[in-house]
């Protein structure tokens, strides 16, 4: 049976060859798998390593900044294929809607790296992250979108999208540099609500939005899906039409499933 040490002592008779032809980008490769197979854990070599060979783009950048002091275990959840799929889709939905979006809120938004693929084909003037974990801000300001911190044109808030005070002229809510502590009351009047985590919380936000009138009568668009035993899932759904009932629309834009590793995730766009 093969070993380890066979397949690196493989790559070091390539090594060595590629020295000999003077193949120097093939070299350079070939001793990079090496360290790879060499180290402790080579499933994280891997994602590391990828991540260096994708340059020059905003996402993989930033993880790659996240990870060197940071558990890398919340970053496995959020960028997984199914996560990635979702968000992918979502975008690509809203794109074919043709509307200019100015102010938009994303909910439970994690890191904020919906950003990174959400200006890939969408363009925005501002932008506020909703999560209830302040490290998780942080890293959104800081390390995640952090060339748009310049007049919050990306911002993260703290707070629990269930307790938000709402007017007729958008949402009231702190603004807080993490780095200094300091705070001040933003309005925010938007005409795109996201909610990629429905799953994880009950339907008050919702029914906020349903029941105020907002000036700029947004474009909501929600994610959900079928694991019901999943971790902190307390509202899943089984299909789209069970999504409708839970998220009464005035006008639906798009409603959809798809179909990932082990579950379905599920989507609803349109005006409450």
């Amino acid at each position: 049976m093969e070993s380890k040490s066979d397949n690196v002592e493989l790559l070091f008779g390539l090594e060595t060859y590629t020295e000999f032809t003077n193949n120097e980008d093939s070299r350079r490769f070939i001793h990079d798998m090496i360290n790879v197979l060499r180290s402790e854990n080579v499933e994280q070599a891997v994602f590391e390593y990828c991540l260096r060979m994708i340059r020059d783009d905003e996402l993989t950048n930033s993880v790659r900044s996240y990870v060197k002091d940071n558990d890398i275990q919340p970053i496995k959840d959020g960028l997984s294929r199914s996560q990635m799929r979702s968000k992918i889709w979502l975008i690509q939905e809203l794109a074919k809607l043709g509307i200019k979006f100015e102010n938009v809120v994303i909910m439970g938004g994690w890191f904020g790296q919906l950003v990174s693929v959400y200006n890939k084909i969408l363009s925005f003037e501002k932008i506020r992250i909703l999560d209830l974990e302040k490290s998780f801000c942080a890293a959104s300001d800081y390390t995640f979108n952090l060339k748009y911190l310049d007049n919050y044109k990306v911002k993260a808030i703290c707070a629990d999208v269930n307790n938000l005070t709402l007017h007729k002229n958008g949402y009231e809510w702190k603004v807080e540099n993490f780095k200094e502590g300091t705070k001040f009351n933003e309005k925010f009047l938007p005409d795109l609500v996201i909610n990629t985590s429905a799953e994880h919380m009950t339907e008050e936000w919702f029914h906020q939005l349903r029941f105020k009138n907002l000036e700029s009568n947004p474009i909501v668009a929600i994610q959900s899906n079928n694991m019901f035993d999943g971790d902190g899932h307390i509202n899943c759904v089984y299909s789209a039409d069970h999504m409708k009932k839970k998220f009464p629309m005035k006008e639906v834009l798009f409603e959809g499933e798809l179909q990932l590793k082990g579950y379905k995730r599920v989507m609803l766009i349109g005006r409450p």
